[in-house]
Protein backbone atom coordinates (compact mmCIF):
# COMPACT_ATOMS: atom_id res chain seq x y z
CA UNK A 1 0.00 0.00 0.00
CA UNK A 2 1.15 3.16 -1.00
CA UNK A 3 1.91 5.49 1.72
CA UNK A 4 0.38 9.70 1.99
CA UNK A 5 3.60 11.52 2.95
CA UNK A 6 2.33 14.19 5.22
CA UNK A 7 5.23 17.15 5.87
CA UNK A 8 3.62 18.92 9.06
CA UNK A 9 5.15 22.36 8.63
CA UNK A 10 5.82 25.33 10.70
CA UNK A 11 3.22 25.48 13.97
CA UNK A 12 2.53 25.29 17.80
CA UNK A 13 4.34 22.50 19.33
CA UNK A 14 0.45 21.27 21.20
CA UNK A 15 -0.94 21.19 17.08
CA UNK A 16 2.13 19.36 16.13
CA UNK A 17 1.59 16.86 19.26
CA UNK A 18 -2.35 16.49 18.48
CA UNK A 19 -1.94 15.99 14.33
CA UNK A 20 1.19 13.62 14.71
CA UNK A 21 -1.10 11.27 17.12
CA UNK A 22 -4.13 11.08 14.89
CA UNK A 23 -2.31 11.09 11.75
CA UNK A 24 0.52 8.62 13.17
CA UNK A 25 -2.73 5.82 13.55
CA UNK A 26 -3.61 5.97 9.87
CA UNK A 27 -2.18 3.47 8.16
CA UNK A 28 -1.62 4.96 5.01
CA UNK A 29 -0.23 7.68 6.35
CA UNK A 30 3.52 8.34 7.41
CA UNK A 31 3.90 11.52 9.25
CA UNK A 32 7.01 13.66 8.50
CA UNK A 33 7.61 16.56 10.78
CA UNK A 34 9.63 19.75 9.65
CA UNK A 35 11.17 22.32 11.45
CA UNK A 36 13.07 24.11 8.96
CA UNK A 37 11.96 26.69 6.05
CA UNK A 38 11.09 24.68 3.28
CA UNK A 39 14.00 24.28 0.41
CA UNK A 40 15.63 21.58 -1.75
CA UNK A 41 15.36 19.12 1.22
CA UNK A 42 11.11 19.29 1.38
CA UNK A 43 11.61 18.81 -2.64
CA UNK A 44 13.83 15.35 -2.11
CA UNK A 45 10.74 14.36 0.84
CA UNK A 46 8.25 14.32 -2.40
CA UNK A 47 5.83 14.64 0.32
CA UNK A 48 1.81 14.33 -0.77
CA UNK A 49 0.10 16.58 1.36
CA UNK A 50 2.27 20.08 3.61
CA UNK A 51 0.50 20.89 6.85
CA UNK A 52 1.03 24.20 8.53
CA UNK A 53 -0.63 26.02 10.41
CA UNK A 54 -1.42 30.17 9.87
CA UNK A 55 -3.60 33.35 11.89
CA UNK A 56 -4.78 33.65 8.01
CA UNK A 57 -6.04 30.10 6.40
CA UNK A 58 -7.17 31.49 3.75
CA UNK A 59 -3.99 33.79 2.95
CA UNK A 60 -2.80 32.51 -0.44
CA UNK A 61 0.74 33.84 -0.20
CA UNK A 62 2.49 30.68 1.61
CA UNK A 63 0.93 27.88 0.37
CA UNK A 64 1.49 29.35 -3.15
CA UNK A 65 5.49 29.87 -1.84
CA UNK A 66 5.47 25.73 -0.77
CA UNK A 67 3.49 25.12 -4.58
CA UNK A 68 6.30 26.25 -5.94
CA UNK A 69 8.33 24.01 -4.46
CA UNK A 70 6.26 20.83 -4.43
CA UNK A 71 3.97 21.91 -7.43
CA UNK A 72 2.31 18.04 -7.12
CA UNK A 73 1.48 18.57 -3.44
CA UNK A 74 -1.54 19.74 -1.25
CA UNK A 75 -1.23 22.15 1.85
CA UNK A 76 -3.49 22.31 4.17
CA UNK A 77 -3.51 24.87 6.34
CA UNK A 78 -5.08 24.95 9.49
CA UNK A 79 -6.29 28.59 11.69
CA UNK A 80 -3.65 29.04 14.77
CA UNK A 81 -7.28 28.86 16.28
CA UNK A 82 -7.94 25.49 14.96
CA UNK A 83 -11.67 26.66 13.96
CA UNK A 84 -10.87 27.25 10.32
CA UNK A 85 -8.61 24.90 7.64
CA UNK A 86 -8.15 25.70 3.40
CA UNK A 87 -6.24 23.17 0.91
CA UNK A 88 -4.56 24.92 -2.13
CA UNK A 89 -3.50 22.37 -4.65
CA UNK A 90 -2.56 23.56 -8.10
CA UNK A 91 -3.82 20.68 -10.99
CA UNK A 92 -4.12 20.84 -14.55
CA UNK A 93 -7.95 21.09 -15.71
CA UNK A 94 -9.03 19.57 -19.23
CA UNK A 95 -12.15 20.71 -21.12
CA UNK A 96 -12.29 18.81 -23.82
CA UNK A 97 -14.09 21.04 -26.93
CA UNK A 98 -14.59 18.89 -29.33
CA UNK A 99 -15.70 20.50 -32.55
CA UNK A 100 -13.46 24.02 -32.69
CA UNK A 101 -14.76 27.12 -34.36
CA UNK A 102 -13.48 30.32 -33.48
CA UNK A 103 -15.26 31.62 -31.10
CA UNK A 104 -14.98 28.69 -29.13
CA UNK A 105 -11.18 29.32 -28.98
CA UNK A 106 -11.79 32.98 -28.18
CA UNK A 107 -14.15 32.20 -25.62
CA UNK A 108 -11.58 29.74 -24.32
CA UNK A 109 -8.93 32.25 -24.30
CA UNK A 110 -11.19 34.47 -22.09
CA UNK A 111 -12.19 31.84 -19.77
CA UNK A 112 -11.19 32.63 -16.28
CA UNK A 113 -9.56 36.05 -17.24
CA UNK A 114 -12.68 38.52 -17.42
CA UNK A 115 -14.11 38.07 -13.84
CA UNK A 116 -16.33 34.88 -14.33
CA UNK A 117 -15.87 31.17 -16.20
CA UNK A 118 -17.61 31.63 -19.28
CA UNK A 119 -19.34 28.54 -20.70
CA UNK A 120 -16.91 27.29 -24.33
CA UNK A 121 -20.38 27.16 -26.35
CA UNK A 122 -21.68 30.20 -26.87
CA UNK A 123 -24.59 30.84 -25.65
CA UNK A 124 -26.89 31.74 -28.84
CA UNK A 125 -25.80 28.12 -30.12
CA UNK A 126 -24.23 29.49 -33.62
CA UNK A 127 -21.04 26.65 -33.82
CA UNK A 128 -19.74 28.95 -36.10
CA UNK A 129 -17.83 27.69 -39.15
CA UNK A 130 -14.14 29.40 -38.06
Amino acid sequence: MKKIRVVLMAMRPRLRDILTDALSREPDMDVIEWRTDPGDELIATHPDVMVCESADPFDIGPPTRLLRAVPNARVLVVAAQGDQAAVFELRPTRTVMGTVAMQHVITAIRSGLAGGVPTLVPESGDQGTG
